[in-house]
C-alpha cells in the first residue's frame, strides 16, 4: 500500500490537522508578540490571493489522491479514508471562501445566510432566548472575528515553525546510501515541504484578512456612538414607551382605587368588613398586574421581542423567586385581610411605644397622636411577629404631652419641649437641656405633675409639747401655712387642700405630718413649694415658741457597772 500511494501518510497527517475556517475557528490564544509582528507586514493581495490559490490546488491534489485511494481500499481503511476525504472537502471549502472574501472585500456567507432554522431543543425557553443571544452575539461580531483571525494565525504560525524544525531535522541527517530509505525520506521530505507551504500560505491570507479586519473596526467612540444613536432609535423607544406605560397604568390603578375608597360607601366605613377587605386588597394587586400586563402588550404591539424576552424571563426569575416566600406571603395575607394577629382600629406595641392601627394594607399606617410627627407608614411584614388588642375607652397614649412639667428618676424636675417616636426632649429649670429616647422616657416611669400634685413634709416639736401636740398645735400650724402659701402662690385656688396631723413619737421629737396638694399651674414651682413648707412652719413654731428638738445621742458608761463594788 506504501508503495502503491508514497503519498498517503502525508495526506492522512495533514487530514488529522486540518484548518478551522477564519470567520468560524474556536482558538482564541493569542499569538505570540514576535509573530505577530511577523504576519501583520502588509501583504500585495493579489500575493494573497495567489497563496490562497495555490493551497486550494494543493488541498485539490490530497483530495484525488484519497479518492484514489478510497477505491482500492479495504473495509478498515475505508472508513478511515471518507473521514480524510470528508474534512479535505472541508477544508476546500473554507479555502475557496476565504479566496472570494479576499477578492471581493466581503463575506460571501452574509448573502448566503438563509432564515435561522428552528432549534433542536423543542423546549419554549430556547425559543425565547434565541433573540437575545442573537442579540449579544452582533454586539460583539467584530471583535470575536479579529480575535479568531489572530488565534488561527498563530495556529498556522506554529505549523510553519514545526513544519521548518522537520525540514531542518531531515537536512541534519547524513548521506543515506541505501535507496529503499532514501526514497523514504524524500517523500518523508516532500510531504513536510507541503505542510510548510501550505502553512507560508494560510499565514499569508490570514495576515491580510487581520489587516483588513483591524482597519475596518471602527473607534471605542464610534462604536459607541453609533450604538447609542441605534438604541435609541430603536430599542431605547420602546424601553421608555414601555417605562412610560407601565407607570401610568399603575398610577391610573391607584388612582382609581383610592377613588373608589374616597367615594364608595361601603369602603369607607371605620370598620370594614371582610369582603372589603378583599376587594380592598384585590385592587391593590390588579394595580401591579395590570401594570405589568399593560407593558407586555405594548412590547407585543412593537414588535420588539428582545425586550419582550428580557421582560418574561425577569417575570419567571421572580416567579421562582417567590416560592421561596410562600410562607411569608400566606402570613402577610392573613395581616392584609385583617385575619392575623394585629387587626386594623386596635392597639399596637411596636418599638416600645402605643400606637393605633389606623390603616391596614401593604404599607400600614399607625397612629398616636401624643407625638409630634406621630404616624407612620410601614410595610405590612414589618409587624409580623406582633399582636395587638382592642381600644379601651379613656385608654393613655403616652404619659406626657409638649408643656407638662415632669418629675424623673434620675433627672429630677423638667419640662417636656417636644416628644417625637424617637425622642423626648427635657428642660430644667436653669435651661438645662436633657434628650431621651422614647422608649426609655417611657420605661423610666415619670411622674407627670402638670395635672395636680402632692408634696409631704414632716416637722419635729419638743416632748414639752406633749399636752397639746395632737389637738391645738396642728390646727394652728395649719392656719398658719394655708395662710403662708396663698400669700406665697398669689392664688388661693393654686392651693386645693392643705392638712397637718400627728404622725409619730420619734426617739427625740413629736413628728407632724403636712400633706400639702397643689394645682397643675404650680407645677414650675414644684422644688419651691417643698422649701416654701418647711420655712412657713419653721415661722410658726418661732411665734408660737414652739421648741424643735435635734437628735440626742446617749452614751451609757457600761464599765461602771461591771466594776465590783468597794469594800
Amino acid at each position: 500500500m506504501a508503495r502503491l500511494f508514497p503519498r498517503l501518510p502525508a495526506l492522512l497527517l495533514i487530514a488529522a490537522f486540518p484548518p478551522a475556517p477564519a470567520a468560524f475557528t474556536q482558538d482564541t490564544t493569542p499569538p505570540p508578540p514576535a509573530a505577530v509582528a511577523e504576519g501583520s507586514a502588509s501583504p500585495d493581495p493579489l500575493a494573497a490571493l495567489a497563496s490562497v490559490r495555490e493551497s486550494i490546488l494543493v488541498v485539490e491534489a490530497q483530495i484525488a489522491a484519497v479518492s484514489e485511494a478510497l477505491g482500492s481500499a479495504n473495509a478498515a481503511g475505508k472508513e478511515t479514508l471518507e473521514a480524510d476525504l470528508k474534512a479535505l472537502v472541508a477544508r476546500r471549502e473554507a479555502l475557496r471562501g476565504d479566496f472570494q472574501s479576499i477578492a471581493t472585500g466581503v463575506d460571501p456567507a452574509d448573502y448566503e445566510d438563509a432564515p435561522a432554522a428552528r432549534f433542536v431543543l423543542k423546549d419554549e425557553v430556547d425559543e425565547l432566548l434565541r433573540p437575545i443571544i442573537n442579540e449579544l452575539k452582533g454586539l460583539t461580531e467584530k471583535p470575536r472575528e479579529i480575535e479568531q483571525l489572530r488565534g488561527e494565525l498563530a495556529l498556522w504560525q506554529r505549523r510553519l515553525g514545526t513544519a521548518g524544525s522537520a525540514l531542518a531535522h531531515l537536512e541534519a541527517l547524513p548521506p543515506v546510501t541505501d535507496a529503499p530509505l532514501a526514497d523514504a525520506l524524500a517523500g518523508t521530505r516532500s510531504d513536510w515541504q507541503e505542510k510548510r507551504t501550505l502553512a507560508a500560505n494560510r499565514i499569508q491570507a490570514l495576515a491580510y484578512q487581520l489587516e483588513q479586519a483591524e482597519r475596518d473596526r471602527p473607534s471605542f467612540y464610534e462604536t459607541l456612538r453609533d450604538g447609542s444613536r441605534a438604541f435609541f432609535r430603536t430599542r431605547g423607544l420602546n424601553l421608555l414607551l414601555c417605562i412610560a406605560v407601565f407607570f401610568a397604568t399603575f398610577f391610573g390603578l391607584r388612582y382609581l382605587h383610592r377613588h373608589l375608597q374616597n367615594r364608595a360607601p361601603w369602603m369607607r366605613r371605620s370598620t370594614r368588613p371582610f369582603y372589603v377587605r378583599l376587594i380592598d386588597v384585590g385592587l391593590d394587586l390588579f394595580s401591579l398586574i395590570g401594570a405589568i400586563a399593560a407593558t407586555l402588550v405594548a412590547l407585543y404591539a412593537t414588535g420588539d421581542w428582545i425586550l419582550m424576552g428580557v421582560a418574561i424571563i425577569v417575570l419567571i426569575g421572580l416567579a421562582f423567586a417567590a416560592r421561596t416566600g410562600l410562607p411569608k406571603i400566606y402570613g402577610d395575607a392573613k395581616l392584609l385581610l385583617n385575619l392575623g394577629e394585629i387587626r386594623e382600629g386596635e392597639r399596637l406595641v411596636f418599638d416600645g411605644i402605643p400606637w393605633r392601627i389606623d390603616s391596614l394594607s401593604f404599607f400600614t399606617v399607625l397612629k398616636n397622636e401624643q407625638l409630634r410627627g406621630g404616624l407612620l407608614r410601614l410595610p405590612v411584614r414589618r409587624l409580623a411577629g406582633l399582636h395587638s388588642r382592642p381600644l379601651a375607652e379613656g385608654e393613655l397614649w403616652f404619659p406626657s404631652a409638649e408643656g407638662d412639667w415632669i418629675d424623673l428618676p434620675g433627672t429630677g424636675h423638667a419640662r417636656v419641649v417636644a416628644q417625637t417616636p424617637e425622642w423626648v426632649h427635657l428642660i430644667r429649670l436653669g435651661g438645662a437641656r436633657i434628650t431621651l429616647p422614647a422608649a426609655d422616657f417611657l420605661a423610666a416611669g415619670a411622674t407627670n405633675l402638670s395635672y395636680g400634685f402632692r408634696i409631704g413634709t414632716t416637722l419635729g416639736i419638743a416632748y414639752r409639747h406633749l399636752a397639746d401636740a395632737t389637738s391645738t398645735i396642728p390646727a394652728t400650724l395649719e392656719t398658719h401655712l394655708v395662710r403662708g402659701m396663698t400669700t406665697f402662690l398669689g392664688d388661693k385656688g393654686r392651693l386645693v387642700s392643705l392638712k397637718v396631723e400627728f404622725s409619730a413619737a420619734a426617739a427625740s421629737s413629736l413628728d407632724l405630718e403636712i400633706i400639702a396638694d397643689f394645682d397643675g399651674a404650680c407645677a414650675p414651682r414644684y422644688s419651691q413649694l417643698r422649701r416654701a413648707l418647711q420655712r412657713f412652719a419653721v415661722d410658726c413654731c418661732h411665734e408660737q415658741g414652739w421648741e424643735i428638738p435635734f437628735p440626742q445621742i446617749v452614751v451609757h458608761d457600761t464599765r461602771a457597772a461591771a466594776a465590783p463594788p468597794p469594800h
